[in-house]
């Protein structure tokens, strides 16, 4: 009963089992794809609206610090990437841009101020 047992696997009457590969490739892509579009997609999206919002500012917008601090832009240094921001009479703070979470326009001609950007979080 033994003798024929190893002709069986030479002859090819029963193939041993193949290891499941593609079906793994196929599930990793399928994850990848997933992971792309629903983080770093949206993530890459907010960044460059928060990168538009700040390179945006200039003197005279309303701003909120991520600290919660409330003021009104007194000057911009593009060489230091920092706002000055005067928050009351006569107080002036001096932040980095990067530090600002949301921007509200001047008005401009009696026009309601336009919000830019809600908290970047």
């Amino acid at each position: 009963m033994m003798d024929g047992w190893p002709l069986m696997f030479l002859a090819g009457a029963a193939e041993p089992p193949k290891a499941p590969t593609m079906e793994f490739l196929w599930l990793f892509a399928i994850i990848g794809i997933m992971f792309w579009l629903m983080i770093i997609r949206p993530q890459k999206r907010e960044q460059q609206q928060k990168q538009k919002m700040l390179s945006m500012v200039e003197k005279g917008d309303r701003v909120i610090t991520i600290g919660g601090i409330h003021g009104t832009v007194a000057g911009v240094d593009d060489k230091n990437k920092t706002v000055t921001l005067d928050v009351g009479k006569g107080v002036r703070i001096e932040f980095s841009r990067s530090a600002i979470a949301s921007v509200e326009k001047k008005k401009k001609g009696g026009e309601e101020a336009s919000r830019e950007s809600q908290s970047a979080s």
